[in-house]
């Protein structure tokens, strides 16, 4: 029979186990298309502050800019029905599609739009459904007179059965050995970075899974995936994905008018892991929940938790619990960190948003340069012309010394070192200058520049014990400040529907660093 080994292998993983809950990687184009038509006034729903966005939410929102096309420019409509095309999973009925498949292979570099994306292979059973992706992008990397060869590999497979569905992905990556180069990318943020002898290569890898079970008043989940909340386009207070997708439990509800999430994951040791001995137990607790007030203006109460050496606490799972009372019936031994942010758009094309992490915080005190004032503000707008042409993004934050520390340093607010939150940590102002096109179908363009400020003194670290600290810091930034500037340019462009051709341009520290390449996806 046909196919029969692949279909029964479908079956047994799709029938087990699995909507549209599905989760949409972080760094997809969509959200700046969605972004853009939300500052606008063409989608009511909020979802800004939280990432990622599921399947459910991507096609509720174009759903509804499709509902105000007659507000659109032919080149928006374009864009739009593009995207509708992607986020379609309205397969045949009864379908099993596999690889060699002359449907599947026919589709595959043809430039006409189907109404759904052409995958590796597709299966709808009933109310059964499921498809695997396979991406491969080649990147030539050049920087002071070096050039190396970097490559990623993303297998994903996704599927859903009623209201049970699941998502997961193997990304391996492979970075050209080259001993005046040293620095891996960006998309190292932490694990065994395998180097065998006899190999040319640097290699490691990750998983990024979800599995949800999405109820009429609430989803609950477990994930392992990046995790991004706050209004700052890449630069959050909050959790900004700054470190390796995280394991974690999910506990979500939305009611009219308000959004509540409860998370509860694993950290990392801060210190190397160690195979043949025991490793510290770290875990994040966290909850948020959002009120709109009115349809231009939305706020959100944050609480986070950090706790070491010991398994689980029952008090922190609860997800309608106060974690900073829980905190003190644990014998206030834990990391306590709360933030309110906010987001109001007085006119359709503006959006003004600010946040303030508070960590440790003496009113009485605020303006005396007492050094447990710890606590991160930020400010930004977004202006967004009604023409299809580029926004502008300005952004300030100012991190005081100490902030995201701990007494403990196992309790600080990081995992493998990384910090949770703000990236350049504390100690620390950034002007933040961005910029997002999509000029058509198939180019999109990214800009960032950053000018930043850091001190050097006490308070820099998140992983000192601030029990050394002295006894004031009369300056927002303490020790001798460095000044620098960074600056991004990223070109993307769709050639067809398996291949985009990618050039990635940085800038830090006086050294630009050019990355080239093509991504193929099927």
């Amino acid at each position: 029979m046909k196919n029969s080994i692949f279909s029964l292998l479908f079956i047994v993983l799709f029938s087990a186990n699995f909507g549209q809950n599905i989760p949409i990687r972080i760094n997809h184009s969509v959200y700046n298309f969605l972004e853009r038509h939300e500052s606008l006034g063409h989608i009511k729903e909020g979802y800004w502050s939280t990432k990622p966005y599921t399947f459910n939410q991507v096609q509720s929102m174009l759903h509804e800019i499709e509902g105000v096309d007659s507000l659109l420019s032919e080149t928006e409509k374009i864009i739009l029905n593009r995207y509708l095309m992607e986020f379609n999973r309205d397969f045949d009925d009864d379908t099993i599609l596999m690889p060699w498949d002359k449907e599947i292979y026919a589709k595959l570099f043809s430039p006409k739009t189907e109404k759904h994306p052409v995958f590796f292979a597709q299966y709808e059973k009933e109310d059964t459904k499921g498809w695997m992706s396979w991406k491969e992008r080649f990147l030539i990397q050049m920087k002071d007179g070096n050039t190396r060869q970097y490559f990623e590999d993303n297998v994903g497979i996704y599927g859903e059965k009623g209201q049970l569905s699941f998502s997961t992905q193997y990304q391996y990556f492979r970075l050209e050995k080259n001993e005046s180069w040293l620095t891996p990318p960006e998309s190292f943020k932490e694990g065994f970075l395998l180097d065998f002898p006899d190999l040319m290569w640097l290699t490691w890898d990750y998983p990024i899974s979800s599995i949800t079970y999405a109820h009429n008043d609430f989803n609950i989940g477990l994930y392992r995936q990046p995790i991004y909340w706050g209004y700052s386009p890449s630069l959050s207070p909050l959790l900004s994905n700054n470190v390796t997708p995280l394991p974690y439990m999910e506990w979500s509800a939305e009611f009219p008018y308000i959004r509540y999430k409860h998370i509860h994951g694993r950290l990392s040791p801060n210190e190397q892991i160690l195979p043949d001995t025991i490793n510290t137990f770290r875990n994040l607790a966290a909850h948020r929940v959002e009120f709109d007030v009115n349809p231009s203006f939305e706020f959100s109460f944050n609480e986070f938790i950090v706790y070491a050496n010991r398994e689980l606490e029952w008090g922190y799972l609860n997800p309608v619990n106060f974690l900073f009372a829980e905190e003190h019936i644990e014998g206030n031994r834990d990391n306590l960190l709360m933030a309110l942010d906010f987001k109001y758009r007085p006119f359709n094309g503006l959006n003004i948003y600010g946040t303030w992490f508070l960590d440790e915080l003496n009113f009485f005190k605020l303006f005396s340069g007492w050094w447990g004032n710890k606590f991160v503000f930020q400010s930004g707008l977004t202006f967004t012309p009604k023409q299809n042409v580029p926004n502008i993004n300005i952004e300030y934050t100012a991190a005081r010394p100490w902030t995201y520390s701990h007494q403990y340093p196992s309790a600080s607010f990081t995992s493998a070192g990384h910090i949770l939150g703000f990236p350049l940590g504390p100690n620390s102002q950034v002007l933040a200058i961005r910029s997002q096109w999509q000029s058509n179908v198939a180019l999109h363009l990214a800009f960032e520049y950053l000018s930043i400020k850091q001190g050097s003194g006490e308070g820099s670290d998140p992983l000192a014990s601030y029990v050394d600290h002295g006894e004031e810091i009369n300056t927002f930034l303490s020790g001798d400040i460095q000044r620098s500037s960074e600056m991004r340019l990223n070109i993307h462009y769709r050639l067809m529907e398996s291949i985009r051709i990618i050039s990635n341009t940085s800038y830090t520290d006086d050294t630009f660093m050019f990355e080239n390449g093509v991504e193929f996806r099927w």
